[in-house]
């Protein structure tokens, strides 16, 4: 790993299983196993203990810029196998060679496969863009440490890792200690070849605005002098998979600042599908197309998204400035130098049949090599440096960063519902709907109510909803607010989304996955019918639904495999002849 800068220092991390006072030795010549002989060594630097493993860090530095060294550990108990890294250039006259990508949670096989294959093609660096285990246990954690070690070649050479944090890493601390990610916040900026790449890594999980966007844009305007600028992020802005939220805070907080100075390729995960757009930028004018138009100019490209072992996904929800979609197991392969960046999507599952790259020279395609070879691109997708034109984001754009509900709150009272929201950073000329969802059903309207405008700094707002709870007495009730501006292009403050902790009105069952990530409702039949059962998100989207025909009165369970499903809240409801008979809270927090 990384922590400065990459042409002089590297990061080594082991799990010290046993045996004491481990040293890491080193030299430009490999000694293979004969230890005295290494010139140079370095203790370890820190430890911590996390995920059931003993982690040991040596921070080397003052090494030489592109240059290959070899190592070996050895602890009081005897020496590692003899292994090697590979410094980055120093100079913008070089050439990088860089994998990307990211969510590698279940699929061992095809993970181990993607690794080997990385492996194999000798990166100067690999950027992984989140959701390495599917419930980051103990055990998960040492499998993925275990297969991350097919990508070490035969002859012991290991690729750099620059890590993003995505939604199935429970906190920050998991990369920090595991990685030894110097920012505790997990965006950070690593800079290579002098100048010739900076590689901006940022947190979806954490809020994208305040903080964080501040840094990004400080980032961006540090210096002009770097000749490309790439991002790295798990969440995408617009998923191309149809049940994925939308990221509307990371479009109108990262996306403009990208499109103002100049970002070239944004990496993206999450889906489990593979995208290459256009270049484009933040825009709500004609042509655009969810907030985004082709912009040759000022545009970014975006690539993912995340195909590294997770359960493969549909693609099934391009734009019109997508420019390729697909699902298959893969990651993207860029070369860059002063002049052009060149992107490959490289499909993983034949990675035993490729051949490796040559150490002398890691800018050759090697044999057997499957690249995705979608119409009209082929398989290269050149982007060439530009100097960013002026841009400007849209007052609504723009706006969307600033505008927030800032709380929401329902409060049973008798049979009414007083529900309470505050905003801050209104438009002038804002509408508000309160919606409400029984049983999953559709969001439907309880009342409009125009917006308190921008005099004040935050507003506040109050709706009785009279008779609901005797209405809809022991159903699941769920409310939203709609937030409409002047230009009509609504957004929606939902609680149930916004956090998965949030409570219903009325409490129902709550169901967790076991380990294995099913979840088992038990219900009962009192008269012979269908049945029918329904597992919608936070969206009330159904997302997996079941009908059996003609069951008899008596006691059922059902198994519903939840591991392929995003972290949220869900609710299952059972219906027999229509009628719904029981309903469940489902939570799924890993």
């Amino acid at each position: 790993m990384w922590r400065d800068d990459p042409a002089t220092t590297m990061v080594i991390g082991w799990n010290q299983v046993s045996g004491a006072n481990p040293v890491v030795h080193f030299d430009v010549v490999d000694y293979g196993l004969l230890v005295p002989k290494y010139a140079f060594s370095q203790a370890s630097t820190n430890s911590n203990m996390w995920k059931g493993m003993k982690n040991y860090y040596a921070r080397l530095t003052g090494l030489k810029p592109a240059t290959t060294y070899y190592f070996v550990i050895k602890d009081s108990e005897g020496v590692s196998v003899r292994m090697s890294f590979t410094t980055a250039p120093a100079t913008k006259d070089a050439r990088l060679s860089i994998v990307s990508g990211g969510d590698s949670r279940n699929n061992r096989e095809a993970r181990r496969n993607a690794n080997i294959l990385a492996g194999k093609l000798r990166p100067t660096v690999i950027l992984f863009n989140g959701d390495m285990t599917e419930s980051e246990t103990d055990l998960e954690w040492q499998g993925w440490m275990d297969d991350w070690q097919y990508n070490i070649t035969p002859d012991g050479h290991l690729s750099p890792l620059i890590v993003a944090r995505g939604n199935h890493e429970q906190t920050n601390e998991s990369l920090v200690n595991l990685f030894d990610v110097a920012a505790p916040h997990v965006y950070y900026t690593t800079i290579f070849a002098g100048g010739l790449l900076r590689v901006i890594t940022l947190n979806s999980l954490i809020p994208v605005d305040g903080d964080q966007r501040i840094f990004l844009e400080n980032e961006l305007k540090s210096s002009k002098e770097y000749a490309w600028t790439f991002a790295q992020y798990h969440y995408p802005m617009r998923p191309h998979h149809s049940a994925k939220s939308e990221h509307d805070k990371q479009v109108a907080n990262w996306a403009t600042l990208f499109a103002k100075y100049g970002v070239q390729i944004a990496f993206e995960s999450d889906s489990h599908v593979a995208k290459l757009t256009w270049p484009i930028k933040p825009s709500l004018a004609e042509g655009s197309d969810e907030g985004f138009i082709r912009d040759e100019a000022r545009g970014t490209i975006y690539v993912g998204e995340g195909c590294w072992g997770a359960p493969l996904r549909a693609n099934d929800d391009d734009k019109t400035w997508t420019r390729a979609s697909g699902s298959f197991n893969h990651f993207n392969w860029v070369w860059v130098d002063a002049a052009k960046a060149v992107v490959r999507t490289v499909k993983t599952d034949n990675a035993a049949e490729v051949a490796m790259v040559s150490a002398k020279d890691i800018f050759n395609l090697p044999a057997n090599i499957d690249l995705w070879t979608p119409e009209g691109v082929g398989t290269e997708l050149d982007v060439s440096r530009k100097v960013p034109a002026s841009y400007q984001a849209p007052d609504e754009v723009v706006m969307r960063a600033a505008f927030a509900v800032t709380s929401f709150n329902r409060l049973p009272s008798g049979g009414d519902i007083n529900i309470k929201w505050r905003t801050q950073y209104e438009q002038d000329g804002m509408t508000f709907e309160l919606q409400r969802s029984i049983d999953a059903e559709p969001f439907t309207t309880v009342v409009k109510l125009k917006g308190k405008g921008s005099d004040n700094t935050e507003n506040q707002y109050s709706v009785l909803d009279k008779g609901c709870m005797t209405t809809h007495k022991g159903k699941y009730i769920a409310y939203r607010v709609k937030c409409i501006p002047p230009s009509g292009a609504a957004d929606f403050y939902d609680p149930q989304v916004e956090a998965a902790e949030s409570e219903s009105t009325v409490y129902l069952p709550d169901l967790e996955p076991d380990e294995h990530g099913f979840v088992r409702p038990t219900f009962k039949i009192t008269t012979p019918g269908d049945i029918s059962i329904g597992l919608y998100n936070s969206r009330t989207r159904q997302v997996w639904s079941e009908e059996t025909p003609a069951q008899k009165p008596g006691q059922y369970q059902r198994g519903l495999d939840m591991s392929d499903y995003p972290i949220g809240r869900y609710i299952l409801i059972v219906r027999s002849n229509k009628t719904v008979i029981q309903r469940f809270v489902i939570r799924k927090r890993a």
